[in-house]
């Protein structure tokens, strides 16, 4: 019963809609170049789309895949229902490795272990190129994504950032505190060595979900909500998570968020990096949120002057998820804004000359 209670009241507590996901489309990249001089052969890039284009195609938003998600998760779970698709054409993309769009599991060319190492960045390199050469735009409304789907758009404010008119990260991090350093190194360390020695994949994937099942909730959730005798639903339901993403997927996403830090390409200085930024930010976070832990969100909003929405409700990683009525109502007044705000107009009057 528990199980079950957590599922409809934490992580989708909206009514499903997945008679409402619209068609996957792939996109031919051709052979796309990483950061790192390595070139993934005969790339594709898999999205969905809702709403409708308006003639200047100015109204589009961008919402990337979170760690081990699909585009079906994202309208399947309700995610994306704070874009209003009446107003908005809503751009939902599989990001680069998650057994949709080309990854290990899925190159013809570079399978498994042969697949090269991704970054954050080439992610959003690859979603770029997808918008300007395959579907015609040249500017977004904004661009918005949960946890990993977050790091994307930090990446997005810092690599494109006159693309955008607003940006939403919601519990991701511009760059990975010491802890989610541990927590995600842990995870791909037990993968990695089960690949290295070919002992049993299904054992190291088990455990890697349970290593995230640790994070996603805070202790505090867990103690209010999950009595002794419901230690065995919490095992399962982790040792399930952990097969939702062939092991060389999830080992090459994880390399990917490891390795994200937007203030790389600014020599590693902070306030230069904030300087990049002209995007509106709304900026996401749960207080106890120990998957991603908000130190560097916050810091980064307080550097770009951005608004905040945190959420002290005890439910970690998913606490927008607890609160979701309070999240897209901000969200979506963030979103429906009346553009440029008032703080970026030109509101001095010139005196007329006698």
């Amino acid at each position: 019963m528990h199980s079950v209670l957590t599922l409809l009241c934490l992580l989708f507590s909206v009514t499903l809609h997945a008679a409402d996901t619209p068609p996957l489309q792939i996109a031919n990249l051709g052979d796309f170049s990483l950061e790192n001089g390595e070139v993934i052969q005969d790339a594709t890039l898999a999205y969905r789309t809702a709403g409708t284009l308006n003639a200047d195609r100015t109204n589009a938003i961008l919402f990337p895949t979170w760690f081990t998600g699909n585009t079906e998760d994202l309208f399947s779970s309700d995610a994306v229902g704070a874009v209003d698709t009446s107003r908005f054409f809503l751009i939902a993309v599989d990001a680069l490795a998650n057994g949709v769009s080309i990854s290990p599991s899925t190159s013809a060319h570079q399978a498994q272990q042969a697949f090269p190492h991704v970054s954050i960045g080439d992610m959003v390199h690859s979603q770029h190129q997808l918008l300007t050469e395959v579907l015609g735009i040249t500017h977004l409304h904004a661009v918005m994504g949960i946890s990993m789907g977050g790091m994307q758009t930090y990446e997005w404010v810092t690599t494109y950032p006159d693309f955008m008119e607003r940006a939403v990260p919601i519990v991701g991090s511009p760059r990975l505190a010491s802890y989610d350093l541990l927590l995600w190194t842990a995870e791909l360390t037990a993968l990695e060595q089960a690949l290295d020695c070919e002992c049993n994949e299904a054992t190291a994937r088990e455990l890697a979900g349970m290593i995230s099942q640790l994070a996603l909730y805070s202790p505090d959730f867990h103690a209010r909500q999950d009595p002794h005798d419901q230690g065995a639903t919490l095992i399962a339901d982790g040792r399930a998570g952990g097969m939702t993403l062939a092991i060389n997927d999830r080992v090459t996403q994880l390399h990917a968020m490891i390795g994200h830090d937007i203030s790389t390409s600014f020599n590693s200085d902070w306030a230069l990096t904030a300087e990049a930024v002209t995007a509106e930010m709304l900026v996401v976070v749960g207080a106890q949120d120990h998957m991603v832990t908000p130190g560097p969100a916050l810091e980064f909003a307080n550097l770009t002057n951005s608004q905040t929405l945190v959420f002290d409700n005890g439910c970690g990683h998913q606490s927008f998820r607890c609160e979701q009525d309070r999240a897209f109502d901000a969200i979506r007044a963030f979103l429906n804004a009346p553009w440029p705000p008032l703080h970026l107009l030109d509101t001095s009057v010139d005196e007329e000359t006698p």
